[in-house]
């Protein structure tokens, strides 16, 4: 096994902070015209965490001043300003602290404000707060938007009408910024919600990761400089440790030089009601949870505001059926992802006002939705992490004279939801060892040039995510997958060598791809000014897809776009669908590989017959193995190969699937169930070949077809056997940059089948750790509210795990 080489990463330079003793009178005069408030709030932060938990008092108006002179520093001198990360508890006016400087640089120098937001629930709430008040100069922009729409906000930004203006990561990410605001100069840009810089897992905004290679870029191509300012309600600081957040975000959003404010965590006005789940006798734990949560439910209803997480959207509104009686469903509304723009603002308004008591929800409500009177935060299980926990229970009690109380009824297979979370959206070592070996596939396929583009489609077959019906989620579930293991490479790689071997950029969220019209020509006569004939392809062009959706159908949003292309009923009258090129390589003669192919098909076949004849069509992931063992593929490729035919086919107009499967208990292998017909799907293959690969060794064959074509799936199935190499580009899937900066090293690596990722050992280990944790906290009867802070504020200013239960172990284990 390959060990890590590098040093570990140096600690960022912080500056010393030197508060202004106030704020300019002209400042506390905005205060009062833009909110109305007289004078502003103070902030409690530790003095030096590097030499004790001693803290000091200061105002807002002090950080409202500093962060002022920073931006005037860089406009006015061009010197180069201090960046500043705070981290201060829910409630504590953060949101304040970079709108009323923001209003400031525009109102006194028309300096533009730019805001980097994760959530547009967020983003909208904090818009339409300050129209509220009559603050007119804020926009934003999101995929929700039509172009028509950003279109006349970009207007109003470039023309100097706006001063504050919210953007998504992924957005800001995939234009030049001129496109966005002219040649309007930038005063500062604000990160809200930092944690989520650091935050790994199934919800990991990964575009997040690249913002700080992009704003540093974006200073040398602008020529000037400005602050940046990064806030978070909850950042753990443990400089010694894995989990560290604070300055992993310093060192991820490049802000060195930076000033750093860390503010206590402690909520005194929020209490704890832990109690342990005892099942009755025969009661199993499902029907446990399902008694104390409907006994929680009538109590919370009972003249109380609340909020109740719950871990999965899919099971959130049966559960509110069996945990809430018939005659109250009207004053409980459930809020996850997927619910549309105008349901989720119309939930949000209703409780607000009263009109609904209860908000059963995923994580996905809450950031920074400013709603002061719950008083109520319950969680069916622990959060992702204990900082998810600290945060979410936070959303208690903002308003200063409520008492918040944090429940939950804990018992030991809660952390089945946690598990099943972490799993879900998990990359392992073996699949990061293939997407390495893909990524050279792809690098040698495109004649090994410095600088590529890779469609993430690439590498669909290496992460094997099951398909959904929306082809929009899986790209960006997909996409999201692959950036993040493509990070984890570089970033591990350069801790391991101690320089970058390979460098990741983000894309435009459409660029140039093919279309194909199977249908005539109607399409291309009325869009010829944006298509290119393909030689030798008929009805296939290739497209300027952004100018298209910008220019023709300014009327659509991203995602409606994106679904009428990938649907072909983007214009009436034909069927142009978004297809993707598919270079291939053989690399073996194609009667050859027809050979293998079929050779691997008649053993597969035998064993699944075996298995209807014998145990009613089921078979174990070691059957499996020693099928594919024959035929020289690994243990990796046949399980995705066999995944592959887990897919539902759709014939005469129903969905069939022919092998399922579960994961055994307590075991991360497969057990696979077949049914008759499975022959039909692997004949389709074989017809599929014989009319399309053709060819000697060496030869080069090109293909136009859908991500979710048959053609697709059976090119990956042959690159599994190792008897072609493809690479996709095009397809309207997004696509990621990537430079080669020691290509011979990086191969190297692929071949030897050694590589082993570091940062996913560590993040394994950090999940174990926040098992730990949880069962320590929850699982502890004799913690007064007062010790549990203590708790808390001790876990975020660096004591370990292993120190805390020392220090609180004499309490007795419920």
């Amino acid at each position: 096994m390959m060990t890590q080489t590098g040093e570990a990463h140096r600690l960022p330079v912080l500056k010393e902070r030197h508060l202004p003793g106030e704020c300019r009178q002209s400042v506390t005069e905005l205060l009062k015209e833009t909110y109305g408030y007289d004078g502003f709030r103070n902030l409690e932060i530790y003095d030096d965490l590097f030499k004790n938990r001693d803290t000091l008092c200061i105002s807002q108006g002090q950080l409202v001043e500093n962060v002022i002179r920073e931006a005037e520093k860089a406009y006015k001198s061009g010197e180069q300003p201090d960046n500043i990360l705070l981290t201060a508890p829910t409630g504590a006016g953060k949101s304040l602290l970079f709108q009323l400087p923001a209003i400031y640089l525009g109102k006194e120098y028309n300096l533009l404000t730019i805001v980097v937001s994760p959530l547009k629930a967020l983003i909208v709430d904090q818009v339409e707060g300050l129209q509220d008040v009559g603050y007119e100069r804020v926009a934003y922009a999101s995929s929700d938007l039509s172009p028509e729409q950003k279109m006349e906000v970009y207007r109003a930004v470039r023309e100097g009408e706006i001063d504050l203006f919210y953007l998504s990561p992924e957005l800001l990410l995939s234009y030049d910024i001129r496109h966005f605001i002219g040649n309007r100069r930038i005063g500062m840009v604000v990160v809200d919600e930092a944690h989520t810089v650091t935050t790994w897992g199934k919800e990991f905004r990964v575009d997040y990761w690249f913002l700080g290679r992009y704003l540093d870029a974006l200073k040398q191509n602008l020529g000037y400089s400005f602050p940046l300012f990064a806030l978070t309600a909850t950042a753990v600081w443990n400089p010694k440790g894995g989990n560290d957040m604070v300055f992993d975000t310093i060192r991820s959003l490049q802000m060195e030089p930076c000033i750093l404010y860390v503010g206590t965590v402690r909520r005194k006005n929020i209490g704890f009601d832990i109690r342990r789940l005892t099942l009755e006798e025969g009661e199993t734990y499902d029907k446990g949870k399902q008694r104390v949560i409907s006994g929680r439910v009538e109590e919370f209803l009972d003249g109380h505001k609340a909020l109740l997480y719950y871990p999965f959207a899919g099971g959130i509104d049966m559960r509110i059926k069996t945990w809430v009686a018939p005659a109250d469903w009207r004053l409980v509304a459930s809020y996850y992802g997927k619910k549309d723009k105008a349901q989720k603002a119309a939930i949000v308004r209703d409780f607000k006002e009263g009109t609904k008591r209860m908000i059963v929800a995923t994580k996905a409500f809450g950031m920074g939705v400013d709603i002061s009177d719950i008083d109520r935060v319950y969680h069916v299980a622990p959060s992702s992490t204990f900082v998810d926990y600290i945060q979410e229970i936070g959303r208690a009690a903002r308003d200063a004279d409520v008492q918040g109380i944090a429940a939950t009824d804990y018992h030991e297979r809660d952390f089945y939801y946690m598990k099943r979370l972490h799993q879900t959206g998990n990359i392992g070592q073996d699949q990061l060892e293939l997407i390495l070996k893909k990524l050279m596939e792809v690098y040698r396929m495109k004649g090994k040039k410095e600088e590529i583009l890779v469609s993430l489609s690439d590498f669909e077959f290496v992460v094997k995510l099951p398909r959904t019906k929306n082809k929009l989620e899986y790209e960006a579930e997909l996409g999201q997958l692959i950036k993040t293991a493509l990070l984890w490479l570089e970033d591990d790689l350069e801790q391991r060598y101690g320089t970058r071997l390979l460098e990741v950029s983000p894309q435009n969220l459409l660029t140039e791809g093919y279309i194909q019209d199977k249908t005539g020509d109607a399409f291309a006569r009325e869009f010829q000014a944006y298509l290119t004939g393909v030689d030798g392809e008929e009805g296939v062009y290739r497209a300027r897809l952004d100018t298209l959706w910008e220019e023709r159908f300014p009327e659509l949003g991203y995602r409606e776009f994106k679904q009428k292309l990938n649907s072909g009923m983007l214009w009436e009258g034909s069927r142009a669908v978004s297809v993707g090129k598919h270079e291939v390589l053989l690399k073996e003669d194609a009667t050859v590989i027809r050979q293998r192919m079929d050779a691997l098909f008649k053993s597969l076949v035998s064993m699944l017959k075996t298995a209807l004849l014998k145990s009613k069509g089921r078979f174990d992931e070691e059957e499996l193995r020693a099928v594919f063992a024959e035929h020289g593929m690994d243990v990796p490729s046949a399980k995705r190969f066999i995944g592959s035919l887990l897919e539902s086919r759709t014939e005469e107009g129903r969905s069939v699937s022919y092998i399922s499967s579960v994961k055994k208990k307590d075991s991360n292998e497969l057990s696979f169930t077949v049914t008759k017909g499975f022959d039909l799907l692997l004949s389709r293959y074989q017809k599929l070949f014989a009319q399309r690969i053709a060819g000697n060794r060496g030869d080069r064959l090109q293909f136009y077809c859908t991500p979710f074509s048959d053609l697709n799936m059976l090119l990956n199935l042959l690159s599994m056997l190792d008897c072609l190499s493809f690479s996709v580009e095009g397809g309207g899937t997004p696509c990621v940059h990537v430079r080669f900066d020691n290509p011979e090293l990086l191969q190297q690596l692929a071949d030897s089948d050694e590589y082993h990722n570091l940062i996913l050992d560590t993040n394994e280990r950090i999940f174990e750790e926040q098992i730990e944790l949880f069962s320590f906290f929850f699982g502890t009867d004799t913690l007064t509210d007062s010790q549990r802070w203590d708790f808390v504020e001790e876990y975020f200013t660096g004591t370990t795990v292993e120190e805390l239960k020392k220090k609180y172990g004499g309490s007795r284990p419920v």
